[in-house]
């Protein structure tokens, strides 16, 4: 049996991909694909590869109070990583802008869709949490 979260990613017995946005400092994100597959952790762009590796290879993995369930940190191969399962503030942006200019008034349905977003990006790091385990961060974690 199959779970589906919407547009944002679906599950089976083991397996789960989703969007993700790896946050890059406090304005910058990349968006890309999570992977949970046949035992291996994958992360990518449509660029690159940026990991492929065992979950048992993960290290402090941990989902902050701040990211209210939608967003997890996590060590992979050494390297710290950040990421976000709701689409960040202005990812949609210079779409949304592209439309208006031209006129499109479908432009303001980028509004009324961030609500959706959160839900179901929080759907979303549910269940990352639930198959990557990890800790709830407090207040003092970076």
């Amino acid at each position: 049996m199959s779970k589906h979260t919407g547009q944002y990613g679906g599950a089976t017995k083991s397996d789960f991909a989703s969007c993700a946005w790896r946050l890059k400092g406090l304005f910058l994100s990349e968006a890309g694909w999570m992977e949970l597959r046949e035992g291996r952790l994958r992360y990518f762009t449509p660029d690159r590869l940026v990991f492929d590796l065992s979950p048992a290879e993960l290290t402090d993995v941990a989902f902050p109070w701040y990211y209210f369930g939608g967003g997890v940190k996590l060590r992979a191969a050494g390297q710290r990583y950040r990421f976000s399962f709701v689409r960040p503030n202005g990812a949609e942006v210079a779409v949304a802008r592209g439309m208006a200019a031209e006129g499109d008034m479908a432009a303001l349905s980028v509004v009324a869709s961030k609500a959706q977003d959160i839900g179901a990006g929080r759907n979303v790091g549910r269940e990352w949490r639930r198959l990557l385990g990890g800790s709830t961060a407090s207040g003092g974690e970076s």
